[in-house]
């Protein structure tokens, strides 16, 4: 009796199915970085999905289309006899013309001259994807700048209006503690398992009645300032502020504070000293 013989590794399959994992994970990585918010609120709001970030999303993506275009280059010189027969004339089996290799070359012609022109549906579905990833922008998450999360502590307090001195009095209240001002924020949030939305809005959180200065003393932050002592502080002539901000249609009343103004408008606190200090 002959034993069973092991059945022999065949690259072929192995290249078959690697395309096709591939394949099927570069078409969910690309629909989630198709659905996927602009970097700047992704990684503000440490924005996930199915339990992935975007960064995570967008190297899976890149990954799996190396792996697919490798594989997709070996399976071509395996089949290199049929993919050649089809460069042949089926008369004459010589090399020549193929209305299949002329038509497939003429549709990626279309596209890639549809979109260069930006015409529709190509323009559409593009603009739809632009439309889609701005809906996750919202004003009250938005972060002072876009990518603060890429400034450090200091920088990032300064930017909200309060004191580093206030903004580290604040983090540590929460627990967020052991770091020094020039930190990235990014780099902060992670330890803290925090997103860089979070650790602002601690920075920016009111004082506490026994804690840190309020409004108007010393490092409290420009944020607890109301309008009359801002412009008093910065030199400001007041009617002119009020003139100001009018003019910007925003709505105010001088016992506010510029960050009961600014969330009052939809606005940022340091967007607020901007202008009121534009000469």
């Amino acid at each position: 009796m002959h034993s069973p013989t092991a059945p022999r590794f065949q690259w072929r399959a192995l290249t078959s199915v690697l395309m096709t994992l591939g394949f099927a994970l570069l078409a969910l990585s690309g629909a989630m970085l198709f659905l996927a918010p602009p970097g700047r609120v992704a990684n503000w709001t440490n924005w996930t999905l199915l339990g992935l970030r975007k960064g995570d999303w967008g190297a899976l993506h890149i990954w799996f289309g190396a792996l697919f275009l490798a594989m997709t280059a070996v399976h071509v010189y395996f089949n290199r006899g049929p993919l050649l027969s089809y460069l042949k004339n089926r008369a004459t089996r010589t090399l020549g013309y193929r209305a299949e290799w002329a038509v497939a070359a003429a549709l990626c012609a279309a596209v890639f001259a549809g979109i260069r022109a930006g015409v529709p549906p190509f323009s559409s579905l593009l603009a739809w994807n632009e439309a889609f990833k701005e809906s996750w922008d919202r004003p009250a998450e938005r972060a002072p700048i876009p990518h603060a999360e890429l400034l450090t502590l200091a920088a990032l307090a300064q930017k909200a209006g309060v004191d580093p001195a206030a903004a580290n009095a604040r983090l540590t209240a929460k627990g967020v503690a052991g770091f020094a001002p020039e930190t990235v924020v990014r780099d902060l949030a992670a330890r803290a398992n925090l997103s860089a939305q979070q650790v602002y809005d601690i920075i920016m959180t009111a004082p506490s009645a026994a804690g840190e200065p309020r409004a108007g003393q010393a490092g409290g932050g420009l944020g607890w300032k109301t309008l009359a002592q801002f412009c008093a502080d910065e030199g400001l002539d007041l009617a002119a502020a009020r003139a100001r901000l009018g003019a910007q249609g925003l709505r105010f009343e001088d016992t506010q504070t510029l960050r009961e103004l600014a969330v009052a408008n939809r606005q940022k606190p340091y967007e607020l000293v901007e202008l009121l200090r534009t000469k």
